[in-house]
């Protein structure tokens, strides 16, 4: 029915040691791991929360930008066609933003900087740009010819799906400095995974607003000190994440709720997968060319349900995908 993977116990020491026990201390001390074995399985929960949240950071990035570069190309440049002009030539941007444009339409030759021939394509140069740049694009006051930028269309066009939709609204600084911190919390977490920080060591809740001189932000909740409190905390932030989706396309953000990666989130967001991933149970396999019938299958599945325990699906040697119960419902991944 279920096969259960052989040499768990020595690929578990083999990987201790490769990452370290240092590395593994955070997850003893913060979880209450009994011994290095929970402690593995715990860092492999936090794996693969950190994949998932990574995937779907990156879909949010391709969404924002694209946004922007829309909104942006109705209003400025000369070069390119409808919807996809060469804006960022045309509009005051500071010192930064300008060097990671700079970056990518020109080369460095002894000390000189020559633009690239032929020129890169204005969707070329948005699609170089790093998730960093478009919460600082905010700062952007005025065009070439000093004229001022006028934030509320813009970002009317850019937050199709948020539910204020009156240009007066995004004209108002505090309203933009709210999504200046929604756009610079979804970076601040793409980075964490990015460097192989773990995505639940967490500090204060801030007021989701932009610190400016003479006003400090308020937390609004302090680090979390248990397991529970780091699971609230991801859970609200990857609320916000997926709000700031649903704010860029109402039509991507429905997508992507009825997607697996959608529920593989929510699923390693509840306390009952954490459990699972600490007892380290081994993953089983299921082999689809050897069940009989389709009763033999929904044993095999219930028989994991209970057990909280992962399983690979093959079809032959193939793997073609994985499944994580717990919590209720089902989390799948499939291969191509």
């Amino acid at each position: 029915m279920l096969k259960q993977i052989k040499g768990s116990a020595s690929g578990n020491l083999a990987r201790i040691q490769v990452l370290s026990y240092a590395r593994l201390s955070n997850y003893r001390s913060f979880f209450g791991a009994a011994d290095d074995a929970q402690a593995l399985g715990l860092y492999q929960w936090n794996d693969d929360l950190s994949a998932a949240l990574f995937r779907t950071i990156s879909q949010v990035e391709v969404v924002l930008r694209n946004r922007f570069h829309h909104a942006m190309s109705l209003r400025y440049g000369a070069v390119g066609g409808h919807g996809t002009r060469d804006w960022y030539a045309h509009v005051a941007l500071g010192t930064h933003s300008r060097s990671k444009i700079t970056d990518v339409t020109h080369y460095k030759r002894r000390h000189q900087l020559l633009p690239r021939v032929p020129a890169p394509s204005p969707d070329d140069v948005v699609s170089r740009l790093t998730f960093g740049f478009w919460p600082h694009l905010l700062d952007l006051k005025n065009d070439v010819h000093n004229r001022p930028v006028d934030w509320g269309p813009i970002l009317v066009d850019v937050l199709p799906g948020h539910r204020q939709r009156q240009d007066t609204h995004w004209a108002k600084l505090k309203h933009r400095d709210a999504l200046f911190a929604r756009l610079d919390l979804c970076n601040e977490l793409r980075n964490r995974i990015a460097h192989h920080e773990p995505i639940w060591k967490l500090g204060p809740l801030m007021d989701e607003r932009r610190p400016r001189r003479g006003v400090p932000l308020n937390v609004q909740a302090p680090a979390p000190s248990t397991p529970s409190e780091a699971l609230t905390r991801l859970q609200l932030l990857y609320g916000r994440v997926i709000e700031l989706l649903a704010w860029l396309s109402p039509a991507v953000a429905a997508q992507y709720a009825a997607s697996d990666m959608h529920l593989r989130c929510l699923n390693l967001l509840q306390p009952e997968v954490l459990e699972a991933y600490k007892r380290a149970l081994p993953p089983a396999e299921i082999d689809l060319s050897k069940m009989g019938n389709l009763r033999t299958l929904r044993k095999a599945l219930r028989y994991a349900a209970r057990r909280k325990q992962p399983v690979l699906v093959k079809d032959g040697r193939r793997l073609i995908g994985h499944l994580t119960v717990g919590s209720g419902f089902l989390s799948a991944g499939i291969s191509p």
